[in-house]
């Protein structure tokens, strides 16, 4: 699973090519005639409607979810922000020691947050979703609902402010985002934002990345050693094959 990010420089990226094929016997074919002019051992997403692929079993298989817990309850987090304060430097806030990467344009601030514990659990039943809000509520931090071997998107538990905020909790990082955004961008008509570009995560590597990358599982240059770790959880989950070893350089000291 290789998604490309438009915020980074991939040296190993290269222009990909969309083929319609049509399935011929046992072996698909360039839909107006001919083979696909392809190198053995070629890999490619194929998508097909449900409802032509004879094994539903398959189907089944394909398209069941999973929920993983990516980060731990007091993970330490990132938000970046566009402070327009008169009279100010331009790196406001905590900034980490290592510059993240992808930075949207115009940060002058960054805050730390730290993802908090479970929220309450629901007392309206109909209210309840499965599978998301019961892993949720027993575990604080920030959990990946993949569907099949897709991404799908992150779920988080409650987020704790920086001092001074009161009260203290968000219930999510979206409403974390909101609450820093009222106190740091007053010139904003609106308070929200895109909270996988605006906030950052620490890989193991110590550098930090935009919780888009971690959603979406995007490896760039190497791997890095958190998303081989949640992925190698996803595809044992999900039944599709026994965990890889890792590579010595990835092992934790």
């Amino acid at each position: 699973l290789k998604p490309m990010s438009s915020n980074y420089f991939d040296p190993d990226w290269t222009a990909k090519v969309t083929v319609p094929v049509k399935r011929v016997g046992e072996r698909w074919e360039f839909f107006y005639g001919g083979d696909v002019p392809v190198k053995d051992g070629t890999v490619a997403d194929l998508t097909v409607n449900t409802g032509d692929v004879t094994d539903k079993e398959f189907v089944k298989r394909v398209t069941q979810e999973a929920m993983v817990h990516v980060l731990p309850e007091g993970t330490e987090l990132y938000v970046a922000l566009r402070d327009r304060s008169p009279n100010t430097t331009a790196r406001l806030g905590n900034w980490p020691e290592k510059y993240p990467i992808a930075l949207p344009p115009g940060t002058t601030r960054i805050e730390r947050i730290l993802l908090g514990p479970p929220k309450a659990k629901r007392n309206q039943p109909q209210a309840k979703l499965e599978g998301v809000a019961d892993a949720v509520e027993k575990q604080g931090g920030l959990w990946l609902k993949v569907k099949g071997l897709d991404c799908c998107e992150l779920h988080g538990s409650t987020v704790l402010l920086p001092q001074g905020f009161d009260p203290v909790q968000a219930v999510s990082l979206n409403h974390a985002f909101t609450r820093l955004s009222e106190r740091y961008e007053a010139h904003r008509l609106s308070h929200t934002g895109n909270v996988y570009e605006r906030i950052f995560y620490q890989d193991r590597d110590g550098a930090w990345y935009p919780l888009d990358d971690l959603r979406r599982g995007v490896l760039v240059g190497a791997e890095r050693a958190l998303m081989v770790a949640v992925w190698t959880q996803v595809e044992t989950l999900l039944g599709w094959r026994p965990p890889p070893p890792q590579p010595k350089s990835l092992l934790k000291k």
